[in-house]
């Protein structure tokens, strides 16, 4: 006799935890449809009754994987701190969470470079970087006006965007050079830049 009936959100969410292991495993070239049935242990017509299409696939792992990892900055335990403190510990957290994080963000890498040809794909990563940008618009505005005189001309939003812009840029640089990539070195230099008494190590 069959077993249970494994209710259809389950299964999806089973399914896109499947199609996550093969593009991490096999990149974006190898996540087909047959593949994530092989990994699930379902059929290939299971795979399309829930997305679809390999392109249906596709976006949904996208929008899962925007939803897992292009996070709001955490500030939790931060608010004794000095705006500005409390903006450089938000980016020094993000950067510390590269590494460990690694296989996650050479899969985003290869959807934004996967929106270059895609409008879909590049319309979803454009509005998860824009909101990740807003929610450290908060920080930099309050960074802003504790010390108006260290940012004449800068905005909130202007320095929202080279905050989250050097996190981006150490996403790349964790899976392009990973060996290279010194976290308390660039975390020293980060903060040498913001803060006028640090010195790098």
């Amino acid at each position: 006799m069959p077993g249970p009936k494994i209710p259809e959100a389950q299964r999806r969410a089973e399914l896109l935890a499947a199609a996550y292991r093969v593009a991490t495993r096999d990149r974006l070239s190898g996540l087909t449809t047959r593949a994530v049935a092989k990994e699930a242990g379902v059929s290939n017509g299971l795979v399309f009754f829930h997305f679809s299409s390999r392109e249906g696939l596709v976006l949904a792992l996208l929008d899962r994987l925007l939803a897992t990892t292009v996070l709001a900055p955490d500030r939790a335990g931060m608010e004794h701190l000095p705006p500005v403190l409390r903006l450089l510990h938000t980016i020094e957290r993000d950067v510390e969470g590269l590494p460990p994080n690694r296989d996650r963000v050479a899969l985003l890498i290869d959807f934004w470079v996967m929106g270059t040809q895609h409008p879909d794909v590049q319309t979803l990563i454009r509005k998860a970087l824009g909101d990740y940008r807003e929610a450290y618009v908060p920080l930099t505005t309050a960074a802003i006006q504790s010390a108006p005189d260290r940012y004449p001309g800068v905005t909130p939003a202007s320095l929202a965007a080279v905050a989250t812009g050097f996190i981006e840029g150490c996403a790349l640089q964790v899976v392009m050079d990973p060996e290279r990539f010194d976290v308390p070195a660039y975390l020293s230099t980060l903060r040498a830049l913001v803060l006028p008494e640090a010195r790098p190590a």
